[in-house]
């Protein structure tokens, strides 16, 4: 939610660019949301290479058994992807009640 909240904070001139132009609440809600949920899927997969990555290494150095769950992995996916969403969604509220003129004078 910081990082997003941060990402609208910085981006304030080009939604206001967006609102001056006609965009709607739902289109600038749907931006940010789509842009967390690829930044969630992208954190996602780092997570789990780097995972499959260290539990090789540990069984080869140390002969410890990496066990690997597929439901534990999806159950991690599923926390992880809602998190996304549901930390995006104040930042891109508070970005689609922006007023237009006020964002574009912003620096």
């Amino acid at each position: 939610m910081l990082a997003m909240y941060t990402t609208i904070t910085e981006r304030t001139r080009e939604i206001g660019i967006l609102k001056a132009m006609g965009a709607s609440r739902g289109y600038i809600v749907g931006i940010i949301e789509k842009e967390a949920v690829l930044i969630s899927v992208i954190g996602l997969i780092a997570g789990f290479a780097l995972s499959l990555i260290a539990g090789f290494f540990i069984h080869r150095f140390y002969g410890l058994l990496f066990e690997y769950s597929w439901t534990w992995a999806l159950t991690a996916a599923a926390i992880g992807l809602i998190g996304g969403v549901l930390g995006a969604l104040y930042p891109a509220l508070r970005a689609s009640n922006l007023d237009a003129v006020n964002a574009l004078a912003y620096e």
